[in-house]
């Protein structure tokens, strides 16, 4: 009598732990700190974002942005996390200045990889923005803000700013940027 009590005590926990292990495990993203560097014509900002589900990455997104120009002088980048308890989604601000002289270009590129059990699906999109500038001392600055996480991302603050996303699966980026031009 007594093992079959243990055996069904020992079938209630096992059971009981299984139904609590078997539920969805919670999705938390993060991002790396942007990697930037330059020369004297050119800035590049890089940031890596990446969703995971217990152990498992789901969700991953490499974002490149570049200025080309006769003088990139500075590079900001600040980071803001999903104010939620459990974070779905990383904003990363880039801040890049320009002299560019007669012509200066900012393109970016973006690569989004979803992982699933089966198989890992990827998209990739990019946009750009050039000028041509016959004050060589005006400064110009370009503010990118790139996005990427599960589910819905945060409204865009001015969707007149040229942006471009990409999604694959659950996962989802969008980076928007908006030039700005200052007279010596």
């Amino acid at each position: 009598m007594r093992s079959v009590a243990a055996a069904l005590l020992l079938l209630a926990v096992t059971s009981g732990g299984a139904a609590a292990s078997a539920a969805p495990p919670v999705a938390r993203c993060a991002a790396a700190r942007p990697v930037v560097s330059g020369t004297e014509t050119a800035v590049e900002a890089r940031v890596l974002t990446g969703c995971t589900a217990g152990e498992l990455v789901v969700f991953r997104a490499a974002f490149t942005a570049r200025a080309h120009g006769t003088s990139c002088t500075a590079v900001a980048a600040e980071l803001e996390p999903d104010p939620a308890d459990v974070p779905q989604w990383v904003r990363a601000r880039l801040e890049l200045v320009c002299a560019p002289g007669e012509k200066g270009l900012l393109g970016s590129r973006t690569t989004v990889e979803m992982y699933d059990q089966e198989d890992a699906r990827v998209a990739t999109y990019s946009f750009g923005d050039s000028f041509i500038e016959q004050n060589p001392a005006a400064r110009h600055l370009w503010t990118v803000e790139f996005v990427g996480g599960l589910g819905e991302l945060p409204v865009p603050v001015d969707p007149a700013v040229r942006s471009s996303s990409g999604s694959v699966g659950w996962g989802t980026s969008r980076a928007q940027a908006d030039h700005s031009v200052y007279d010596g």
